[in-house]
């Protein structure tokens, strides 16, 4: 009998141990959060790593609405609408002069960061070519042609070097008529927003997207780096047919292509690129970038310019500048190809 008694404690003894082995590889295993919603008219979806975060989703919702109300043309009381309307009647009003300082540094930000991009890119990267983005709009809701007329009163009146700052540091026009539209570069910059809130809240490990554009922080789940896939640039492809998987080490990723938003006037494909210096929409060689930066809106501005240049133009800057890396996807003989240049 007392035998038996010591067989059965020598297994519980066991038993404990294979359960303590157990509870410390559960917990060696950090507990990952997700998160998804809408903002900026598409989606977004978060996932991290540690603690959960406390009434995040409204926190998440603040952040858009600031971006709304400073960048976002659809808004008519929004700074970037004022701005296009040479009006500064809102800020009459109490409920809206609170929001003028917050709006202004967002605004001022996106100014001086298109300019120096726009620069870089030899204005294919151009938010002042708003009065063309309206122009598509109109022409794709109509499913028309961009109207000849309508497009080279725009190019008269496009440019950032028409944006300047006066000495309050506050941005004016040299040209009234210039519009600007940030629609090319808001997405990654509310990303680079969410991902400084992460940072104040010391979250260590983490992946924000929004629309397609996505940043990272540390490792997932299984302790290995965050991988986005890239998806094969082919009208209707399959979402989930990736043509690249991208590991991301700390880092922010966007990618542009014409194999999604376009219309089709007379069997004419018509993609939603728009080159800024034609004033038309462009389709080229180049049928899909996806830019690789520390900054989610500065990889979403270039992928926007790498869809305009064409993969040479687009190669040749990349090589230029350290702090940029892309895959690009590209058709030649009639075949898909993907090259990574960093």
């Amino acid at each position: 009998m007392s035998h038996f008694k010591n067989i059965s404690k020598g297994r519980l003894i066991c038993l404990f141990f294979v359960f303590i082995f157990l509870q410390s590889c559960k917990s060696d295993k950090p507990l990952q959060h997700k998160l998804a919603g809408s903002a900026l008219g598409t989606t977004y979806h978060i996932s991290y790593l540690g603690e959960e975060i406390d009434s995040l989703e409204s926190s998440i919702d603040s952040i858009v609405f600031v971006i709304n109300h400073s960048l976002s043309t659809y808004q008519d009381n929004s700074l970037i609408s004022c701005f296009n309307l040479n009006s500064d009647t809102l800020w009459d009003n109490p409920n809206e002069l609170k929001y003028f300082e917050t709006d202004m540094f967002h605004f001022k930000y996106m100014v001086r960061l298109s300019t120096e991009i726009s620069e870089k890119t030899s204005g294919a990267f151009d938010p002042s070519s708003g009065c063309l983005f309206s122009e598509y709009s109109r022409a794709k809701a109509s499913n028309e042609p961009m109207n000849e007329s309508v497009i080279q009163s725009c190019l008269m009146h496009q440019g950032m070097d028409k944006i300047k700052f006066d000495s309050l540091d506050y941005p004016y026009k040299l040209d009234s008529f210039v519009q600007l539209n940030f629609n090319a570069i808001a997405k990654g910059y509310l990303v680079d927003q969410i991902g400084a809130y992460f940072n104040q809240l010391s979250v260590k490990n983490f992946m924000i997207e929004v629309g397609g554009e996505v940043i990272t922080k540390g490792t997932n789940q299984n302790k290995k780096h965050w991988k986005v896939g890239i998806n094969t640039p082919v009208i209707g492809a399959d979402p989930l047919n990736f043509f690249e998987v991208v590991e991301l080490k700390d880092q922010a990723l966007a990618t542009s292509g014409n194999y999604q938003n376009f219309y089709i006037v007379d069997n004419e494909l018509i993609g939603h690129t728009i080159d800024p210096q034609s004033g038309k929409p462009i389709i080229n060689e180049l049928r899909s970038a996806s830019v690789l930066h520390k900054s989610c809106a500065v990889a979403d501005a270039y992928a926007t310019a790498f869809m305009t240049l064409g993969f040479d133009e687009s190669k040749q800057i990349i090589l230029s500048d350290t702090s940029l890396s892309a895959f690009l996807i590209y058709e030649k003989d009639s075949v898909l190809q993907g090259v990574f240049v960093q």
